[in-house]
């Protein structure tokens, strides 16, 4: 069957057709590189038809499974309609026609197996319409014509098919363009908020700290890997400076949470965050938008998609401006507005077909950062600073950190660093995918290359250099180099035995150069490495009844990773303490399994329970203090995952409902700490000997009626350190893991009413999350509980080309901590951004 429903609006105006995703679920282009069944010549074959009289929208689907094509339909235009009888031999188009009738849709070719349809490609039909025998059934006697208040399907693709959500054994959140849209949804601190078990906290935007159920990577060293894995269209994002990147022209955000590895490139053992961007579409389309606001927001958006060479060559160009002023003052530095956004992206696609089999898609995408300071708020004060007088001497009175900042007039709008800091980062890459289906499945494979350079300076006490003695300025900067290379067997759909296999090779360099600049002195550290990574991965499926599946799959990984670094403290021996050069050298081999099994207990319940190892290699310790933790290796970290899961639909698909319980037994876990000795202290990096965590994570839609749509999340987390005594032999048994607040709370609707021939959308969204800690030792740098209301309201005419949308963030103006460190005893903080509004225009054709 390749019928399936889509959501994606279709609007033809004077030749050039709009598609974006708006409905329902699996559709298999040749863009998507996916597999797919076989399909037929539909405009030079006949094909025997038996389609009863019935409502349109299940003829159309009975349609598309006799002629073996996929449909891109409206809901809303099948809605109420009823079909004629279609009984006999015809080709496709002749039967579509006296299927539809008078019906007044008429429909297109996009490809040889794929049709859209649309009221505005209705073209009154010549051919006699042979109607159904006896009267065609009316809304009362079928309910499927009555008013569709159900909710929309949702398609994942990050298990490498796409698949209906409901019916994929594994606990995953996706995340559609009208939410990025309406919620302004620009970066992965956007995200962390909206997902159950998922956390985003920045030092900086190449530095951000990404945990999913309590567990993530905050050693941002050079030889040591991410636990949450980025997947740009199915490539790698091996740097933690490159995650955090501009979100735009995306066609879905994925967010799977527990081990991936069995059918990824690169090993995740937390979780894995696959972004998907837009592919070129077969007619002329694009948009503009623009958008003003407060704090002198000015953001630009274009897209332009559409055949370049007939069908057989497509290409997609976007790009995205986005720049606000600072929202914080320095009370010494006059002029300059800390934490601003000034940032531009830009990506391209071209998609070739060579024939109905063979596909290649080309992308491109680039991006730069520049930003001011973020100025850092001394929050918890336990170690007191020593001030200075006009001559810069001691003038031998003490204060606490806090108390200086209150006394000085400090706010959370008005930060005392007197160093300005920026960001500068630039990144960019480029990829193939090549895609060939014959008869016995489809080979894929993905080349990419990727680069990122990435500068950075900042005050990281915030306090005023001439009135303090405890003063230090992280400089940090970074060069990352990737190429990786996947080969990908995909079977065909269908089948009793459904099965994806691959190879996968990635190659890095990293050079990272961090400074810690003191009045007068400076200390450097600086790695350069090298990681080659072989993997060999694989994920079968088995239908051991119609109605119970079990899936079993394996990644072998291998990792070598060789390191040259060098210490130079130069006297200071604060954070660093020896002057040293060395070369480290380690390899890990890991063997992980996957095991579930799924039932389908009614076409709406589905059940699962699953099994599966997650691995993460060892490495080196980042800006190590001493040559002795310079040469100590950090074993790899391991993790043994349980789930249950429940996934349904009730009350005519009105309601979704889906709940996941969780347990994992992690062993080795990578930790690091900041050690304080005296004013200041040094990074540790460790290995936790266990850790356990379990938890319960449930997400719903409900559409009580037209044009109401309620949905949110809740997670529960209890992660906490079973086994862990650290470097300096504290004993960390029974502590919660950083990051991972007990509660965790998602709250939304979404409203649209008809206007004045056009649509009106009201949206709300509420989210909470619970008090946190950011050191194994949780009687200190605790962060503390917030919420955030969010809306928008927007109205788009009825012929699709205008919208205005009116939005607000942080619609309450709270003042909430977005992260929290400790340094020399003292905990500092970076505040969210207050609220935020304006207005956004955009002109789509």
């Amino acid at each position: 069957m390749a019928l399936h429903f889509l959501l994606r609006m279709v609007d033809l105006r004077k030749g050039m057709v709009r598609l974006a995703l708006i409905s329902g679920a699996m559709f298999l282009s040749p863009a998507t590189g996916l597999s797919a069944p076989a399909p037929s010549t539909v405009r030079e074959m006949k094909v025997p038809f038996d389609v009863p009289a019935q409502s349109l929208s299940s003829a159309l689907l009975m349609f598309g499974e006799q002629a073996d094509v996929s449909l891109v339909v409206r809901k809303e235009d099948t809605t109420g309609l009823k079909s004629h009888a279609v009984k006999g031999s015809y080709y496709p188009n002749e039967a579509l026609r006296r299927l539809l009738g008078d019906n007044r849709l008429g429909f297109a070719y996009i490809d040889s197996r794929t049709i859209t349809l649309s009221p505005d490609l209705y073209k009154p039909s010549q051919t006699p319409v042979v109607e159904a025998e006896g009267p065609a059934p009316t809304q009362e006697d079928d309910p499927a014509l009555q008013a569709a208040d159900d909710i929309d399907e949702v398609v994942v693709t990050a298990l490498r098919r796409r698949m209906n959500m409901q019916k994929v054994p594994v606990a995953v959140t996706v995340i559609s363009p009208p939410l990025i849209r309406e919620t302004r949804l620009h970066t992965l601190d956007d995200v962390g908020t909206r997902v159950p078990g998922l956390t985003v906290a920045s030092f900086s935007i190449g530095q951000p700290t990404i945990h999913v159920r309590g567990v993530g990577s905050n050693d941002d060293g050079a030889a040591l890997d991410n636990s949450i894995v980025m997947f740009i269209d199915d490539v790698y994002i091996g740097r933690i400076t490159s995650i955090s990147m501009n979100f735009f022209d995306l066609e879905r955000i994925e967010i799977m949470r527990g081990p991936q590895g069995t059918l990824y490139g690169k090993n995740a053992i937390g979780g894995a965050i696959n972004v998907t961007s837009n592919a070129p579409t077969p007619q002329l389309a694009g948009d503009l938008e623009m958008t003003l606001g407060n704090f002198d927001r000015r953001d630009l958006r274009a897209t332009l998609s559409g055949p370049l060479v007939g069908k057989k060559i497509l290409g997609r160009v976007a790009v995205h401006k986005r720049k606000r002023d600072g929202w914080q003052e320095a009370l010494f530095l006059p002029g300059i507005r800390q934490n601003d956004e000034n940032t531009w992206s830009g990506r391209s696609a071209l998609q070739i077909d060579f024939s109905e089999n063979t596909q290649v898609a080309l992308r491109g995408d680039y991006s730069r950062d520049d930003f001011e300071s973020t100025g850092r708020i001394p929050v918890v004060g336990r170690k007191e600073v020593l001030l200075l007088g006009p001559d810069g001497q001691l003038t031998g009175e003490a204060i606490l950190p806090t108390d200086l900042f209150e006394r000085l007039g400090g706010r959370v709008d008005m930060a005392i660093n007197s160093d300005q800091g920026y960001t500068d980062r630039t990144i960019w890459g480029v990829s193939s995918r090549i895609s060939h289906r014959g008869r016995y499945g489809e080979l894929l494979s993905i080349t990419a290359f990727r680069n990122s350079d990435f500068s950075w300076l900042e005050d990281s006490t915030g306090l005023p250099t001439h009135l303090v003695n405890q003063k230090v300025n992280s400089n940090v900067v970074e060069a990352h180099r990737q190429f990786s290379q996947e080969l990908r067997w995909i079977s065909p759909e269908g089948q009793d035995l459904t099965y994806i296999a691959g190879l996968y090779y990635l190659f890095e360099h990293t050079h990272r150069t961090e400074n810690f600049i003191f009045p007068g002195q400076r200390s450097t550290t600086d790695q350069n490495n090298k990681t080659n990574s072989f993997a060999v991965f694989g994920e079968g499926t088995y239908a051991l009844a119609p109605d119970l599946n079990i899936k079993v799959g394996g990644r072998l990984t291998y990792e070598r990773k060789q390191m040259h670094q060098q210490n130079r403290a130069n006297g200071v021996q604060i954070i660093l303490v020896d002057d040293f050069t060395l070369d480290n050298m380690g390899s890990w081999t890991d063997f992980s399994p996957n095991f579930a099994l799924t039932w389908q207990q009614t076409p709406q319940v589905m059940w699962y329970g699953s099994v599966s190892r997650g691995y993460k290699s060892g490495g080196f310790q980042g800006a190590p203090a001493t040559r002795d933790l310079a040469e100590r290796t950090i074993d790899p970290e391991s993790v043994w995952n349980f789930e249950v899961g429940y996934k349904s639909q009730w009350f005519d698909d009105r309601l979704r409902l889906n709940v996941v319980g969780f347990y994992a037994d992690y062993r080795d876990l990578q930790v690091v700490q900041f050690k304080t000795e005296g004013n200041f202290g040094f990074f540790k990096t460790s290995n936790a000997a266990s850790a356990r965590i379990k938890g319960l994570e449930v997400e719903f839609t409900l559409k009580p009626f037209t044009g109401l749509e309620l949905f949110g999340s809740y997670g529960y987390l209890d992660a906490k350190y079973h086994k862990f005594n650290d470097l300096s032999g504290r004993d960390f048994a029974g502590n919660t893991l950083r990051q991972a607040p007990r509660s965790s709370l998602y709250l939304a609707f979404h409203y649209e009413h008809p206007v004045r021939g056009g649509r009106l959308r009201l949206r709300g969204d509420y989210r909470y999350q619970g008090e946190s800690y950011r050191e194994p030792d949780n009687s200190l740098t605790i962060q503390p509980a917030f919420d955030l209301l969010d809306a928008s309201i927007a109205y788009e005419t009825g012929d699709n080309l205008w919208e205005l949308t009116l939005w607000a963030k942080n619609l309450l103006d709270k003042e909430y901590i977005t992260h929290l460190y400790v340094l020399g005893g003292n905990d500092y903080a970076l505040f969210g951004t207050p609220r935020t509004y304006g207005a956004t225009v955009t002109y789509s054709f």
